[in-house]
């Protein structure tokens, strides 16, 4: 088989689930390509082609911050990927995340109706659902669905005017954010025109609280399968070199512990999404006893933290230094609002690291009562007294290494490849061609039914049919003398 690839990114986030299934379609005697947006470049064992530059990246941003139609520039670029695909004839496309300034959805869309291949499309977040945004649980002070004047009991559940047809967008200004209009019943609109125009196509969602969300929209006429991602245990275990966690202690400059116990954070950008200002809270609750390491700031946002009680860690931490980072926390704390799957939270377990998170979205999904605790979204007093509480009474680093490895990367991802392989040969037993069946006998119109009955006289061997008859040419009577 030949699979293609297609995400916004390369090597972060979701770009390692592309890698990882990559390889292992490699691995398993396929081919495989990952097409992605210019902001990043793919490792060298992976065959890869990079879509349009930076330059039509960020017109496609300045365009998107005027019109709110992220998703639909980036046309040329858009036509040079389909004429790659068309080379590279793929017989499954495997789509991820389409957001990100990158892709001309209608060209996309057009080539993989007209092509007729299979696709599964693996649903990160909610934004193939909705009109603009990514993260609907987000909203605040959205107005209902059915535009009834009622204020929300549970301001938590954000925004669902995804299930009617979006509009008024409450989030308008978050990503990927307009400045001045707000197209998000447009988006909608086309979104459900080219995304349902698709014959061969699977859904997949890591976890059971997207594809719920999934089947509430318009793609539940598509076929689902929840299929958590996989993690690469190899790479996250624990540390057990001394030397190297002092090292680590001294190039992030965390000496201000002063052996306090570390409560970690962890993520790839921080936002109000990631709960930041939640873990500031929580470090004001927990006081001086406790240090709150957040890893993945930014300049601006590591001269804000509080200087005692909070430490913060720039972005592009190796992967080597994050396994170690996992390893010191006495506990690691996800304060995300909403989530498509914890890949935190498995880090931290395949480290040995006892969890805490938030009851939204999919995050509980990761947890046993022997791995860690849960507590309601934005309850910051019960947030610290489960972090001391663990602190206390550690859990058994052995339970949270055994739940870890439930979702290695090798186990998960053999269920993508299975249902590659399913889809791959039920339609060629669908299409696989049918011996031909005999001519039906022409019907014989009844006004020449008696002429094609007629018989014709026989010859007997080497006897020639006598020339037919000719009379003799008139002559033409001449005058009278």
């Amino acid at each position: 088989m030949r699979i293609a690839h297609i995400n916004a990114v390369s090597t972060l986030g979701t770009g390692r689930v592309a890698l990882a299934l990559c390889r292992l379609a490699v691995s398993h005697g396929h081919k495989a390509l990952i097409c992605h947006a210019s902001r990043d470049f793919a490792p060298s064992d992976v065959p890869s082609y990079r879509i349009g530059g930076m330059v039509g990246l960020w017109m496609h941003v300045a365009l998107a911050r005027l019109t709110d139609r992220a998703g639909f520039f980036s046309r040329h670029a858009t036509r040079r990927l389909v004429k790659q695909l068309e080379a590279y004839r793929p017989d499954i496309v495997h789509l991820h995340d389409l957001h990100g300034y990158y892709l001309h959805l209608p060209t996309l869309f057009d080539y993989l109706k007209r092509s007729g291949v299979l696709v599964v499309w693996t649903l990160h977040d909610c934004w193939p659902f909705t009109g603009h945004c990514a993260h609907p649980t987000m909203a605040r002070n959205a107005p209902p669905s059915d535009a009834s004047p009622r204020r929300r009991a549970a301001p938590a559940s954000g925004c669902d005017r995804w299930l009617t047809g979006c509009g008024k967008c409450a989030q308008k200004r978050q990503y990927p954010a307009s400045l001045f209009w707000d197209n998000s019943a447009r988006n909608y609109a086309d979104k459900r025109r080219m995304f349902t125009s698709l014959e061969n196509l699977v859904l997949t969602a890591p976890s059971q609280w997207l594809g719920e969300q999934a089947r509430r929209s318009f793609l539940s006429r598509y076929p689902l399968y929840i299929l958590p991602n996989g993690l690469d245990l190899s790479a996250f275990r624990p540390c057990a070199d001394e030397d190297y966690l002092r090292h680590v202690v001294q190039y992030y400059r965390l000496e201000r512990m002063a052996g306090r116990p570390m409560v970690l954070s962890v993520a790839p950008v921080w936002d109000e999404r990631q709960g930041l200002e939640d873990l500031i809270s929580l470090s004001e609750a927990l006081g001086k006893a406790y240090c709150v390491v957040v890893v993945g700031l930014d300049e601006y946002q590591r001269e804000a933290l509080p200087p005692d009680t909070v430490l913060g860690v720039r972005r592009l931490v190796s992967q080597r230094d994050l396994r170690a980072l996992y390893t010191m926390a006495s506990v690691f704390v996800s304060a995300s609002h909403e989530e498509g799957m914890g890949t935190t939270l498995l880090e931290a377990l395949a480290c040995g690291t006892q969890v805490l998170c938030y009851t939204a979205s999919a995050l509980p999904e990761i947890l046993t009562p022997k791995v860690g605790r849960a507590v309601p979204v934005g309850d910051i007093t019960a947030l610290a007294q489960a972090v001391r509480d663990l602190c206390q009474a550690p859990l058994n680093a052995a339970d949270c290494r055994a739940r870890a490895s439930q979702f290695d990367e090798q186990s998960r991802f053999l269920a993508y490849l299975r249902l590659y392989e399913n889809m791959y040969h039920s339609r060629g037993r669908r299409e696989a061609p049918q011996p031909p069946k005999p001519a039906p006998r022409p019907a014989i119109s009844r006004r020449l039914r008696p002429a094609y009955r007629m018989r014709l006289k026989r010859f007997s061997p080497g006897q020639a049919p006598a020339p037919p008859r000719r009379s003799p040419p008139k002559r033409s009577r001449g005058p009278d003398v």
